[in-house]
């Protein structure tokens, strides 16, 4: 009867946390709650175990209600949520050595991974999590926390979308410092960034003992700079701060200004520059690139923009499939390729709520007992899908559009020529195709007279290029784009 209750409350902390996710930060959903694991259920209370005190701290402290609002939303009953640190034991097994502790992590994401079977629901020892290193607090005591062991590259589906990107995290994990230093990956929510991001910090841990690797949210940053400063512990905040090999900043830089403004804006710039000019290496994610960073001063903007800049694009509908069936293989449930390309179809622009959705049709399975069919998940996932219309922008239209806007003929720009006029207005098409359409790179180009998918991303790139450089190409590709709308 025990196992059942704690069974029952697993499943419930588990089918809540798609929930969650649309309710909390990011780094609050990745940090702290994808690894807390369901103790029991007993009298309405949900006893929940973290990883440690700071992670018991920021729940009890910021997000305790919308948790409770949350399991009790799934369980369809009032449930309070009982946050407790876990024993040792079920933390780490073994617990890593002085030698291994070496990764500052203040926000580690990806969804804990969970068979939604009854068995495997059944509350058990945690998986060893990756090697950790303090976090330095205002008073200088070391507080550490697991990094999930799902973030690696192996993990990581490469597309079109991210394809640059992945190569150059690559890169930074094989020579840390030597190539491509700074690393500036940006995109919207859910794509990817925190992913790759501690993929280079795995890769790293795993290949080289001695290398100190650092790894913390802006937000983090901040609130321990402001800790330090009311407590007059300043300079201990700087050295920890500046003594890392590898500096991972997993959560959006844009924060660091937004949350403090020009001090710890002042601050991040020093503590960047030191590690940069010491050749250790940086990496940083934001939502925009750092020309875009509106409340980043010059001398810092410039700074960002010294070494590689990549981004992380919507992933066309393939890739969402291909992300969903690698993330059904790893939870061990079966699902149809027609339930696949359906839940990809109706979740277009954000990763994160892809696998949530994909998470709750497995919990709800896996409560009720029941087979997932087509009709069921089209009733489960009705609230989570991020389309903004079931109709579509077809390449076509696009073409229709931009012959009539730029006065060349539709057979001409799908057409081999090449003149001057010919060819910037398909280069423009070709760009609005990849903004507006689910069409691959290689689709895009059959259309065009069969370009293969270099020459299609060539002609993004290059309208791309025009976007930041010339304000004319701006107006003309909004005005395209509105049409649309």
């Amino acid at each position: 009867m025990a196992i059942e209750t704690q069974q029952s409350g697993e499943q419930i902390w588990r089918a809540s946390l798609p929930l969650l996710a649309e309710k909390v930060s990011p780094a609050t959903y990745d940090g702290f709650l994808t690894n807390a694991t369901a103790l029991g259920l007993n009298d309405d209370r949900l006893h929940l175990g973290v990883v440690n005190e700071f992670a018991k701290d920021w729940l009890e402290r910021h997000h305790v209600s919308v948790m409770n609002a949350c399991v009790s939303e799934v369980a369809q009953h009032d449930i309070t949520i009982r946050v407790e640190v876990l024993p040792e034991e079920l933390v780490a097994e073994p617990a890593p050595s002085p030698t291994e502790r070496r990764l500052v992590e203040e926000a580690p994401a990806q969804p804990a991974e969970r068979s939604p079977t009854p068995q495997a629901l059944a509350v058990k020892p945690a998986r060893s999590p990756a090697p950790v290193s303090p976090i330095p607090d205002a008073t200088g005591e070391l507080r550490s926390s697991p990094l999930n062991p799902k973030y690696t590259f192996e993990n990581f589906v490469v597309a079109d979308c991210n394809r640059f990107a992945h190569a150059a995290a690559l890169q930074v994990a094989k020579s840390p410092g030597q190539a491509y230093n700074p690393l500036f990956i940006h995109s919207a929510s859910g794509l990817g960034k925190t992913h790759l991001i501690q993929a280079i910090g795995h890769s790293i841990i795993s290949s080289r003992t001695d290398v100190k690797v650092v790894c913390i949210s802006a937000e983090a940053f901040v609130n321990h700079m402001i800790s330090c400063m009311r407590d007059n512990t300043i300079d201990r905040f700087r050295r920890n701060y500046r003594s890392g090999d590898v500096w991972l900043l997993v959560d959006d830089i844009q924060f660091i200004a937004a949350i403090e403004g020009p001090a710890s804006e002042e601050e991040f710039f020093h503590t960047f520059n030191t590690l940069y000019e010491s050749n250790r290496q940086v990496v940083i994610a934001s939502d925009c690139p750092p020309r875009h960073l509106q409340l980043m001063n010059d001398r810092l903007r410039s700074r960002l923009e010294m070494g590689i800049v990549a981004d992380l694009r919507v992933p066309d509908v393939e890739t969402r499939v291909a992300i969903l069936e690698k993330k059904a293989q790893a939870e061990g449930v079966p699902l149809s390729r027609d339930i696949l390309e359906y839940v990809a179809a109706k979740i277009e622009f954000n990763v994160r709520v892809l696998e949530g959705a994909l998470l709750k049709i497995c919990a709800y399975a896996s409560l009720n007992d029941v087979h997932i069919t087509r009709a069921l998940v089209e009733d489960i996932i009705g609230d989570y899908s991020t389309s903004t219309s079931e109709r579509r922008v077809s390449v076509a239209e696009i073409v229709a559009l931009v012959a009539g806007e730029l006065d060349v003929s539709e057979d001409d720009i799908v057409s081999k020529k090449r003149s001057a006029d010919i060819a910037w207005a398909r280069q423009v098409a070709i760009y609005l195709c990849r903004e507006l359409t689910d069409n691959s790179l290689a689709r895009i180009g059959e259309y065009f007279s069969g370009r293969d998918h270099s020459t299609v991303l060539h002609s993004y790139n290059k309208v791309a290029e025009l976007i930041d450089e010339d304000q004319q190409v701006l107006w003309l590709i909004n005005d395209l784009k509105a049409a649309f709308e």
